[in-house]
């Protein structure tokens, strides 16, 4: 009966499954005026909502995205907290923001309307009478907006403006049905298109841009046109005028918020407001953003289109502190326009601009015609999100897919479409990527860095991690790093694809795509659609693999003879280039092979000596490291960009290094490998010259990462051999963690360790060490559970031993904020020796810390000496029962011992920037008492201000405090022996 069923549907189910395109449209027009002291929108919209669907409608979701700001519980704030952000949950009321006044009629009549059961900033409009297919109906409402300040995207800093996601707004209704969204900061929009007309009401002067043309704007325009030329003749100063012009421009401006903060003279009545109102028009864009700000530099620019007809014009809005990093803004603008028309079809609109902004929803945030941009750092920098967010105006502008559910149709799209643009721009200087010009162009470190390679490796740790997440989920499902895979991993193997398929293929299909969807609502199915009508072969590999599934690319390549045999160790099946050299290193050839699974042997051509996987590095490959037969070597200042296949020897002097038995020893570190793309493999050596005793001293480390799997989810083992500090020896050392994937808690940590010590007692306090040689173990469990931003507990256990000597202890921490201010840690820490024949003394358990047995930290002082940096007597380091004053005995030794022995400590921070308050007490079995002390942690500064077992237990001044004071270090060790 069940079949007879599924059968009696499947006409229907065909036939729904045939159903025509159809998209709704949506006209408005808002009448809005800005209130810069209340920080208020108050407006007025009416929509002209036109029904293209074969359907009857009896209701409209409206998304209300200013409510996302309103509280806690909006589906903003949920995702905020959720990524641990928690700017949004501490602010203040007055700091949030809102929409309300609603008040909506349908074609004149009074219509109700309800919020959506989950979100407040949803709601759906029920209409008085169907709108049946074909028909349009008005629809009206007021409404009001207090703007937050700046959280994500719609908000203000002072008198700054970001308007965005500002008004009531129909949600999509399509061949899928209504897609009520509420806003996330994490996976962004979908909306009709239709036509705007945007009257904006604010003080005359602000300068303000926004998506369409002015109406009737000619006096707007001139004055525009005005600020343009004073901003070409800014930029046109000579070095040290521009400097001066620029200090007079902030000077100015702060002079002018004073005096606003100022109070007010009782006897002078404050001049009235003189408004402007703009009439902002723009047709076939799905929504309407404007900026406006008073202080910003204005520049203008003109980008004539490939047929010449058409002139677009180019805006360029910043702020006088980043006039420098801006002064080629319009370059960047016009070349983005520029080169995303060649490739995919002219832009359809009269403006493009970028305004500097506030966002803090990323670098920068595209709407149509206009965009916000954040991201400074460098040019390159500006320009990489100035292209980025122009070249929006195609995927989502244009090109209107749902980012919400389909997030690489839109970010993926367009950051390959961003490789191509670097590559042909700056193809002259190998599409250099500059993120530190003096770095990379005056010092050559990192010189040939490029784009393509940044997100290569960003892609890289979700290729064969355990947590990685296929690309066709909806926004809101992703962890927070994976999100950025819609990006990164379309970017490169759309990238790979061109390189396969040519760029002239490439061009025909995407022009294609352009011109069958443009100002419409293409899904994946479309796109894929168009590739399978230009593509005869099967790319599945691409259109499936990468958009559906978790697969991975990872072929390697050996030498077998006179044949090379390709082995695919991944589980993707791409096709795989191979290029082939002789012995003077020409190339000789190069072929293609279809993908496979297993191994397949492929012949060079005569003369053939290597070969080489992806030569010119276009293959998003998870391993990139056995893609050459053969290595050649590449000496690097400091570092450069691998490429994988060769050897990259990178050297850097080591000039500032010290402690006191050593002294002053400089040096050289040598290494290969660590790099992104290594996994965590690579070959360092440190040697120094010790001038102290006339010596060669230094350290070696080798790490080699381990392959995620259902066990492990990242891991490490390590050998490492170091003679510094007066000990010589070496260690074998595994490091993992284990945890679900995609979740990031709770998860185990686990560590064991070998290692062997000979210690010169010459070099060290004799107090705190035994000189000779040692062999010891430790191995340490741990598990953190951290179920929101606020709250984190850890539980731990570790067993160290060696000839004479066996430690159990055990840890727990525990981190709760309390406020944004306020933050408490709590740590306990317990342990015994159930084997104490013969314990060393840097084993033994002292009660203010530890001395750093296994020469793993960086210490100054370990000789006992008359140096202020001594271990343990004033460098602090927490270990064991971890008091932060030092307790001495009655005869002035510090305490410790060999039995039972456990510590409390609480770090308190407290309203005060860089300043805990610390609480700690200890005990054991062979001690006669419980130690307690009272105190202040300012930076690495430890400053006690009660310890119960001196004789005067309070400070009563300085020089009680100058005489317990010690310091704590957080400097890293580049690795085990520093």
């Amino acid at each position: 009966m069940k079949s007879v069923f599924i059968l009696s549907l499947l006409p229907w189910g065909l036939l729904l499954g045939e159903q025509p395109y159809f998209q709704q449209r949506v006209d408005y027009e808002i009448h809005v005026t800005l209130d810069d002291s209340a920080h208020t929108l108050s407006a007025q919209e009416k929509i002209l909502y036109v029904n293209h669907s074969p359907d009857t409608l009896n209701f409209i979701w409206f998304h209300l995205w200013p409510n996302a700001y309103k509280n806690d519980s909006t589906a903003f704030a949920r995702q905020q907290f959720r990524q641990r952000r928690t700017r949004f949950h501490y602010a203040e009321d007055k700091d949030r923001g809102y929409i309300d006044s609603l008040d909506f009629s349908v074609n004149g009549e009074s219509a109700t309307w309800e919020y959506h059961p989950e979100y407040i900033d949803v709601a759906k409009l029920l209409l008085p009478e169907p709108l049946t297919p074909g028909d349009s109906i008005t629809i009206e409402t007021p409404f009001y907006v207090k703007i937050p300040k700046v959280f994500s995207r719609l908000g203000h800093t002072g008198k700054h403006y970001e308007i965005t996601q500002w008004y009531p707004k129909p949600a999509v209704y399509d061949r899928e049905g209504w897609h009520p969204m509420p806003y996330l900061d994490m996976g962004e929009f979908y909306s009709e298109f239709g036509q705007f007309d945007v009257y904006i009401t604010l003080p005359k002067d602000y300068r303000i841009m926004a998506t369409g043309d002015l109406v009737e704007g000619e006096d707007e325009y001139a004055w525009l046109d005005s600020l343009a030329r004073e901003g070409d003749a800014l930029h046109a100063l000579s070095k040290k005028e521009f400097k001066a012009k620029l200090k007079e421009l902030r000077k100015n401006d702060k002079k002018k918020r004073g005096r606003k903060k100022g109070k007010k003279s009782k006897s002078v009545s404050p001049k009235p407001t003189v408004l402007k109102t703009l009439h902002f028009h723009q047709e076939k864009v799905h929504d309407f953003a404007w900026f406006a700000d008073k202080r910003w530099i204005v520049r203008k620019g003109t980008l004539f289109l490939a047929d010449s007809t058409r002139e677009v014009t180019l805006w360029s809005f910043y702020l006088p502190k980043n006039a420098k990093l801006w002064e080629n803004s319009i370059e960047y603008i016009h070349d983005a326009g520029y080169w995303y028309s060649r490739f995919y079809g002219d832009y359809p609109y009269n403006h493009i601009t970028a305004v500097d902004g506030d966002l803090s929803a990323g670098g920068g945030m595209e709407y149509p015609n206009i965009t916000v941009i954040s991201s400074g750092g460098s040019k390159n920098l500006l320009e990489m999100v100035i292209m980025h967010e122009v070249g929006h105006n195609w995927f989502y502008g244009i090109l209107g897919s749902n980012e919400r559910d389909h997030t690489w149709m839109d970010e993926g799209l367009n950051e390959y479409t961003n490789l191509r643009y670097w590559e042909k721009k700056y193809d002259s200087i190998g599409a250099q990527f500059v993120l530190q010009d003096f770095v990379q162009n005056k010092l050559r470190i990192g010189k040939h860095t490029t784009f393509d390679w940044i997100n290569y490796v960003q892609y890289l740790p979700s290729a064969r991690s355990m947590n990685s997440q296929p690309l066709n989920l909806s926004a809101d499902d992703y962890e927070r790093r994976n999100y950025s895979q819609h990006y990164s991993k379309t970017a490169v193997f759309t990238r790979y694809l061109q390189h396969y398929l040519g760029e002239e293929k490439i061009d025909e299909i995407f022009q294609d795509y352009y011109e069958t969807w443009k100002f419409k609502h293409p899904r994946p199915e479309d796109f894929k659609a168009i590739f399978r009508k230009h593509v005869d072969e099967d790319i599945s590999w691409y259109l499936e693999d990468v958009f559906t599934k978790t697969n991975y690319i990872d072929y390697g390549i050996i030498v077998s003879g006179d044949q090379f045999t390709v082995t695919n160790y991944g589980t993707m099946k791409a096709p795989v280039e191979i290029a082939f050299y002789d012995r003077h290193d020409s190339e000789l050839g190069r072929t293609w092979l279809k993908g496979f699974s297993g191994s397949t042997n492929v012949q060079g051509p005569e003369g053939t000596v290597r070969a080489v996987i992806d030569p010119d590095g276009f293959m998003p490959d998870a391993d990139r490291t056995n893609h050459a037969t053969r290595r050649r070597t590449r000496l690097n200042f400091v570092w450069d960009q691998p490429n994988y296949y060769d050897r990259d020897i990178n050297f850097l002097p080591w000039l500032f290094n010290y402690n006191v038995y050593n002294g002053f020893t400089p040096g050289l570190m040598v290494y290969s490998g660590f790099s992104p793309g290594f996994f965590g493999k690579g070959l360092a050596l440190k040697p120094m010259w010790d001038f102290n005793h006339n010596r060669l001293v230094g350290n070696l480390l080798f790490r080699r990462g381990l392959v995620p799997n259902e066990w492990l989810n990242s891991g490490t083992v390590s050998f490492s051999a170091g003679d510094y500090s007066g000990r010589w020896g070496a260690g074998v050392t595994f490091q993992g963690t284990m945890k679900k994937p995609i979740v990031p808690y709770p998860r185990s940590n686990v560590s064991a360790e070998l290692m062997f010590h000979h210690i010169d007692s010459s070099a060290v306090d004799s107090q705190f060490y035994n000189g000779g040689e040692f062999l010891v173990g430790n191995v340490e469990y741990g598990r953190t559970w951290s179920p929101n931003p606020f709250f984190s507990f850890h539980l731990g256990s570790g067993i160290k031993g060696g000839a004479g000597f066996l430690q159990v202890t055990f840890i727990s921490t525990t981190s709760y904020q309390f406020t944004k201010k306020i933050k408490t840690k709590l740590r306990f820490w317990a342990g015994t020796f159930v084997n104490r024949d013969q314990i060393p003394r840097q084993y033994r358990t002292y009660l203010s810390g530890g001395v750093d047995p296994d020469f793993q930290k960086y210490v100054l002082d370990r000789t006992g000496g008359k140096s202020a940096l001594n271990i343990y007597t004033d460098q602090y380091i927490q270990a064991g029962p971890g008091i932060r004053g030092l307790a001495i005995d009655s005869l002035g030794k510090p305490v410790s011992t060999e039995g039972f022995a456990w510590g409390f400590n609480i770090a308190q921070k407290i309203p005060f920037k860089g300043v805990d308050l610390f609480f700690d007490a200890a005990g054991g079995e062979t001690l006669s008492r419980t130690y307690m002390d009272i105190g202040l942690k300012i930076g690495p500064i430890i400053l006690p201000l009660y310890q119960s077992w001196d004789s005067q237990t309070f400070a009563r001044d300085w020089d009680w405090i100058k005489d317990r004071l010690r310091f704590e270090l957080s400097l890293p060790t580049i690795y085990f022996g520093g």
